[in-house]
C-alpha cells in the first residue's frame, strides 16, 4: 500500500484571527524599535541562552540556567558531558537555524538533515544522526513505560517527509501566514516522528527559522521554547491530543485548531517578553522618535503607488529596513489587502492589489 502525506486542516475561527493580527501588530513594534548593536547583542544572548536552555529541559536535560549561560560564554571543554553537549549543539544548530532563514536555502531534506546532524553531534553515531530513522519509533510514558504513541513505519518516513516538505514550500509559494504555517509543521514534523532522537528539538528550532524567514524575528528577542517548557504538560497534551495511539490511527485531514491556538498563545507570549525586554533599555541609549509601524506601512503604500512592483529586497532598499523588517511590513500589506503576493520562492514579488467591481 501507497502512502502519501496528508496535510492536517486547520478550522480558522475568530480567536485564531485575533492572535494572528495581535502577533502581527507585536511583530510591527518590534520592527520598529530602534537600539544600539551592543544592546541587541546583550538581548539576542539571553534569547540564545532561554531557547537552549529550556528546549533541551523539555527533554529532559538536567543542567540549570546559570550552567547553560556559562558553557555558552566559556571555552568549549574536550569532552563535554552529554546534557552539555546537548546544550552547545542546540546553540550552533540555532545559528545554523538563523543562517539558512537569513539566506532563504531551500527547504528539502538537507535542510532538516543538516539541522539535525548538528544537533546530534558527538551524541549519537552512524545513522542515527543525520539520516531518517530506518527502525520502529515509539513514545512511552516516562512512569509507567507504556506506549502512548506509535509513529509512522520506518519504511514511510522518507516518503511522508517529502510530502511534508512539499506542503511547505507550497505554503510558502501561496502566501499562507508564516505564523500558521510555522505552527502546523511543527505538528506534521513531531507527529511523522522521522528520528529516533531529537524530533522535538528539530521541530522547535526549524519552526523558529520558518518565523525568522516570513519576517517573524521575535526569537532575537525571546524564546519561545521558554513558553513551552513553563507549562511542559500542557505543551504535550496540546500533542498528543491530537495524536492517536498509531500514526495510522490519525483521521485524514484532521482539524489541528486546538494545537494551533495553543501555539500561538505561546508566540503571543513570546513577544510580550521580547517587548518588555527591549522596553528596558534606557532611553538614552535609543534612538530618538524612531517612526512607528503604523507611520511606515502609510509610506510603504505610496512607494507601492509609484512603483507599482516590488522584489521584498528592493522595498527594504528604499525604506532603509533590515530583511526581516521589510518582510514583515509586506506581510502585513498582504493580510490587509493593500498588496498581493505574486510567484513564490526568490522571484517572488509584491505589487498593489487591484479590486474588481
Amino acid at each position: 500500500m501507497t502512502i502519501e502525506f496528508i496535510p492536517s486542516v486547520i478550522n480558522i475561527d475568530s480567536e485564531i484571527l485575533q492572535l494572528l493580527e495581535a502577533i502581527s501588530r507585536k511583530q510591527g513594534g518590534l520592527s520598529a524599535h530602534k537600539h544600539s548593536l551592543q544592546d541587541q547583542q546583550e538581548i539576542e544572548s539571553i534569547a540564545t541562552i532561554d531557547a537552549v536552555h529550556f528546549s533541551t529541559k523539555i527533554e529532559g536535560n538536567h543542567l540549570t540556567r546559570d550552567q547553560v549561560t556559562r558553557a555558552l560564554k566559556s571555552k568549549e571543554p574536550k569532552s563535554p558531558s552529554h546534557d552539555l553537549r546537548e546544550v552547545l549543539n542546540y546553540s550552533r544548530a540555532r545559528k545554523l537555524a538563523r543562517e539558512w532563514a537569513i539566506k532563504n536555502k531551500p527547504l528539502k531534506d538537507e535542510w532538516i538533515l543538516t539541522h539535525h546532524k548538528e544537533l546530534l553531534d558527538g551524541i549519537v553515531k552512524g545513522k542515527l544522526r543525520g539520516h531518517y530513522r530506518d527502525a520502529q519509533c515509539v513514545i512511552q510514558d516516562s512512569k509507567t513505560r507504556a506506549i502512548v504513541y506509535m509513529a509512522a513505519d520506518a519504511k514511510d518516513v522518507p516518503t511522508l517527509m517529502k510530502g511534508l516538505l512539499a506542503w511547505l514550500r507550497k505554503q510558502r509559494i501561496s502566501g499562507t501566514s508564516p505564523l500558521l504555517t510555522a505552527a502546523q509543521f511543527h505538528y506534521e514534523l513531531v507527529t511523522i516522528h522521522p528520528f529516533m532522537d531529537g524530533n522535538g528539538r528539530i521541530a522547535r528550532l526549524l519552526t523558529n527559522g520558518i518565523l525568522l524567514s516570513g519576517g517573524y524575528d521575535v526569537e532575537q528577542f525571546a524564546a519561545l521554547e521558554k513558553q513551552h517548557e513553563k507549562d511542559r504538560a500542557a505543551y504535550y497534551q496540546a500533542l498528543r491530543s491530537l495524536q492517536a495511539h498509531n500514526y495510522y490511527d490519525i483521521p485524514q485531514g484532521k482539524d489541528i485548531k486546538p494545537w494551533i491556538t495553543y501555539w500561538l498563545k505561546c508566540l503571543l507570549a513570546t513577544y510580550d517578553e521580547a517587548l518588555t525586554r527591549i522596553s528596558g533599555i534606557k532611553s538614552s541609549q535609543v534612538s530618538s522618535h524612531p517612526p512607528t509601524f503604523d507611520d511606515r506601512l502609510k509610506k510603504a503604500e505610496s512607494i507601492f503607488r509609484k512603483h507599482l512592483k516590488l522584489r521584498a529586497s528592493e522595498y527594504a532598499d528604499l525604506m532603509g529596513l533590515a530583511r526581516t523588517q521589510a518582510v514583515a511590513d509586506l506581510n502585513r500589506l498582504v493580510e490587509d489587502g493593500v498588496l498581493e503576493r505574486v510567484g513564490g520562492g526568490r522571484s517572488t514579488v509584491y505589487q498593489i492589489r487591484i479590486i474588481t467591481k
